[in-house]
């Protein structure tokens, strides 16, 4: 494939819910450009973007997945995203390196969740977009109810560029509301359809009154009664969409082939290419001052890595976009992120499963790289003589966990390697060994991703792994001030003996504020240099509590009275003596259990309002609030982590699959006394079966 200049590359982001058509309308525009080849078909497997076995076997996009095609005089890279919120991190990552975003969203079932908030997500990286209705061609498909429901959602901007001829099964092509002639299956040109003319000529009009909106000139030669001319209306349109003034709608059906030429069309002629994003402000690495970069191909190179693939033979597939200068094979190239020096070996195009050769791909392109030795996801590659690094991909955060453990032993020594590859390819990937409550843990953002994740580790790294309920980090605290906890500890033999004796005021602190120390011995009874092993001992005694053996929080020790030994007295004398007092005066200070409580935003159709709150009430939670936004509520509750286990599936089941959530940590309060008690009595067994 040629090397193009960025005012001829258009990269266009495909968004929306999942299942509504996206991969089938990617793979249908590939087709356009390249007849003599197969139409993939998500159902059949064979499609040219959803190639990964996941994908394949459960006929969903998991991955965004990248293909170029050349279109007249333009490289089109297509970015197909994941529909479903588990894998929302791809189409930020595909979004950020986008020009313009295609909004998908199926005339079936109107404007779903997931197309709301792709749309979010476009409006915050300030991306131009368009919408598609797909599936025209089915039974209930209303491509006009669609478009007042995607009007309604995202303002009156939303304009038809095409419509369709013909109604549900019955559709055979699309009319081209900019060159007023109809476009039939197969790519046949015909006349409008004498029975759609005024719809037609009405559309046409919507149409021609939004380009006029966008510029001060035309909208006053268009209220004047002046017809625009072609060439203004052609222009109109162009600005008004990279200006985000003016988002054309289409209608398409990807799996019949209609309508996908007329977008095509469009998209060459009047979607903004990589040109528009005419610099970028980076910062110099080791600083925070911006360092404004302009896409010149003859400039500074400067690449950002916004994918990691880890191909089982041919190692780490880089994606990136070149936002300056031009990059070549055999560049030798620096990763500020990583302060390591890279050499970029053999360049590529993406297509798919398949990859074209690039002997260089100039700003304003996306491409991949093989075999980079240090580099991955949300690293900047410059020269090292001007370290630059550009923003971080704004991922979002793993909203649920689970515990694992390797089903062989011979496996305990692999896991931590295959968690950490996976992690290298999905950064909403996450996993740690919580010592607190020792299990290894694995977070992602809803059950299907931690799903995928565990079957990748059996299937890429061949470690297999029991999946349980994580368990939860509670906490232990005091309710009241204990004045005199003491403990002395002697343990006489032979030689010399041991010797050490505290006496603490254990006090509550506000929740949240942690531990503090106070030494206020007075009169020399505990010698100055035996305190810090009374501090040590007692921050010791603070990682396992003495009511279920969860960590210690927000208590203040002061240390006020005790005794010591001329000769036995030593710093672990004090150091047990003094995990002892706390242990003792915790039993007496009117101990609790705290448990993590975590806020949700749940966001779901109007419809499913009541049966949400009442799911969200059974599982102890509180209701903070609660906004309309369209025809969508956002319910802003505090729930017990305890109680969020598979609250995706929960929720998903509710709403039809129309619901989404974002969940993170809020704070640490009190466990209803019933329900600390069974986890008192959990914690008691578990210890007694473990010493037997």
């Amino acid at each position: 494939m040629k090397t193009y200049t960025a005012d001829r590359i258009i990269n266009l982001a495909l968004a929306g819910h999942g299942g509504c058509g996206k991969t089938t309308l990617a793979e249908a525009m590939m087709h356009v450009v390249r007849p003599a080849e197969r139409l993939g078909r998500v159902d059949d497997g064979n499609t040219m973007f959803d190639f990964d076995p996941d994908e394949t076997t459960r006929k969903i996009s998991i991955f965004s997945a990248l293909a170029a095609c050349e279109y007249g005089d333009r490289k089109i890279n297509l970015i197909d995203t994941p529909g479903y919120a588990d894998f929302a991190g791809e189409v930020k990552a595909g979004m950020r390196v986008a020009d313009a975003a295609l909004l998908v969203v199926q005339a079936v079932a109107g404007v779903e969740v997931g197309s709301d908030k792709a749309w979010k997500y476009a409006n915050e990286m300030g991306l131009p977009r368009g919408i598609v209705v797909t599936k025209l061609k089915k039974e209930h498909a209303d491509f006009y109810k669609t478009l007042e429901q995607a009007q309604d959602m995202f303002g009156h901007q939303a304009v038809a560029l095409t419509i369709p001829v013909g109604d549900q099964l019955g559709v055979k092509g699309v009319i081209d509301l900019t060159a007023m002639q109809a476009l039939l299956e197969g790519g046949k040109q015909a006349e409008i359809p004498a029975d759609l003319a005024d719809k037609a000529n009405a559309y046409r009009e919507k149409m021609v009154e939004a380009v006029a909106e966008c510029d001060d000139a035309m909208m006053e030669k268009y209220l004047g009664g002046e017809a625009l001319a072609e060439q203004e209306i052609a222009a109109g349109l162009k600005a008004g969409i990279a200006a985000g003034k003016l988002v054309p709608v289409f209608a398409a059906d990807g799996h019949a082939g209609i309508g996908v030429k007329a977008l095509m069309d469009c998209l060459a002629a009047s979607f903004p290419t990589a040109a528009r994003l005419a610099e970028v402000t980076a910062r110099k690495a080791g600083g925070d001052a911006g360092v404004t970069v302009k896409c010149d191909p003859a400039g500074t190179p400067l690449l950002f890595i916004f994918k990691t693939f880890i191909e089982p033979h041919a190692g780490n597939l880089n994606f990136f976009r070149v936002y300056s200068g031009t990059i070549e094979t055999g560049m030798d190239l620096y990763n500020a992120n990583k302060s390591k020096s890279e050499k970029i070996g053999q360049l590529y195009c993406p297509m798919g499963k398949e990859r074209a050769d690039a002997a260089k791909l100039a700003c304003g392109d996306i491409g991949i790289a093989v075999k980079l030795k240090e580099s991955g996801t949300n690293d900047t590659l410059s020269l090292k003589a001007n370290p630059l690094q550009l923003p971080a991909i704004a991922l979002p955060k793993p909203s649920i966990s689970e515990a694992v453990e390797t089903k062989s032993k011979d496996d305990e020594g692999k896991i931590g390697v295959g968690l950490s590859k996976l992690r290298d390819e999905d950064p909403t990937f996450g996993w740690a060994f919580v010592p607190e409550v020792r299990q290894t843990q694995v977070f992602g953002l809803g059950e299907l991703h931690l799903d995928i994740m565990m079957g990748r580790l059996k299937r890429k790294y061949n470690v297999e792994v029991a999946r349980s309920k994580p368990r939860i980090a509670y906490r232990e605290t005091i309710t009241r001030t204990v004045d005199h906890a003491e403990y002395k500890h002697k343990k006489q033999t032979g030689g010399h003996g041991q010797y050490g004796h505290v006496v603490l005021r254990l006090e509550p602190r506000q929740r949240g504020e942690g531990f503090e120390f106070e030494d206020a011995i007075v009169g020399g009874v505990i010698p100055n240099n035996f305190i810090p092993s009374v501090e040590k001992g007692i921050r010791a005694g603070l990682l396992e509590g003495a009511v279920a053996g969860y960590h210690i929080v927000d208590i203040k020790a002061v240390l006020h009275f005790g005794s010591y030994h001329d000769v036995d007295s030593s710093g672990t004398s004090f150091e047990i003596a003094a995990s002892h007092a706390l242990k003792k005066g915790m039993m007496e200070a009117g101990p609790v259990l705290l448990e993590p409580i975590t806020k949700l935003e749940v966001v779901i159709p109007d419809e499913f309002a009541g049966q949400v709150m009442g799911d969200l009430n059974s599982r102890r939670g509180r209701i903070a609030g609660m906004d309309s936004e369209k025809s969508l509520q956002i319910i802003r509750a505090t729930v017990p982590e305890a109680e969020l286990y598979k609250y995706s599936t929960s929720l998903r089941s509710i709403t039809q699959g129309r619901g989404d959530f974002t969940a993170e940590f809020s704070h640490y309060e009190e466990v209803p006394y019933e329900i600390a008690q069974k986890i008192i009595a959990e914690s008691k067994k578990e210890k007694e079966e473990k010493q037997k």
